[in-house]
């Protein structure tokens, strides 16, 4: 199953470009099998050695960080004025 759907948005950006290349075929099915034990899909393991290269973090650790940072800037927020359920939600807030 795919990590991610079509047309979400990176840490950076949404992920519009596409990138290709051609490999021999034996590559090619040793990448497959790596793909399969590894349970993702060739776009994910391709994106991810793209900006490994490019910045020196996989797209799934920046996509992690992100959301830590996220969750941390809530969290800081609450902290400060407090809890941001509305009455609808019947959140932690009550």
């Amino acid at each position: 199953m795919p990590m991610f759907a079509r047309g979400i948005a990176g840490p950076l950006g949404k992920l519009d470009f596409p990138l290709k290349t051609k490999v021999d075929e034996q590559t090619h099915t040793l990448f497959l099998q790596q793909c399969n034990m590894r349970r993702t899909d060739t776009s994910s393991v391709l994106r991810d050695a793209v900006y490994a290269m490019t910045y020196g973090k996989t797209h799934t650790q920046m996509v992690i960080e992100k959301a830590s940072h996220d969750d941390q800037c809530a969290q800081a927020m609450t902290r400060l004025i407090g809890p941001m359920w509305g009455p609808e939600s019947k959140g932690g807030g009550r």
